[in-house]
């Protein structure tokens, strides 16, 4: 089966640096968007297994696009990363702890990352219940 992951970043280069990562892995299906505005237009279809983005966006940060997802019924509950670019500045990222599973530092590192979103995708992952023959 394969995992969508919803990856938001206002630079190309970050988009595609993460999607090389994972560029051998054939369980992953990668949707990038440049803004929010465009994140939110796709989600709704692609209903994600998970959520990478970044946080300071310029049309629309990661805190009010997480809010945003939130709020979404059909993707309330999916796991985001947080990627964040201000290192010194990740002790004030309590918020979006809050609505995150991680917040990690840019430049990611690959190993770090695959592992992070391997993990998320695993606990995702429900057993399938057996029926009973009663």
């Amino acid at each position: 089966m394969t995992s969508r992951i919803l990856h938001i970043d206002d630079d190309p280069i970050i988009l595609e640096l993460v999607k090389m990562i994972f560029s051998d892995d054939r369980s992953l299906t990668f949707v990038s968007c440049l803004n929010a505005r465009d994140a939110l237009a796709v989600v709704n279809d692609l209903k994600p297994d998970l959520i990478i983005s970044d946080i300071s966006m310029p049309d629309m940060g990661g805190l009010e696009l997480a809010h945003r997802f939130g709020e979404n019924p059909a993707i309330a509950g999916t796991p985001i990363i947080f990627l964040s670019g201000r290192t010194r500045d990740l002790e004030v990222y309590d918020a979006f702890r809050n609505l995150a599973a991680t917040v990690m530092q840019k430049p990611v590192e690959p190993g770090l990352l695959r592992s992070t979103v391997r993990n998320l995708l695993a606990s995702q992952q429900q057993p399938v219940a057996q029926a009973s023959n009663q």
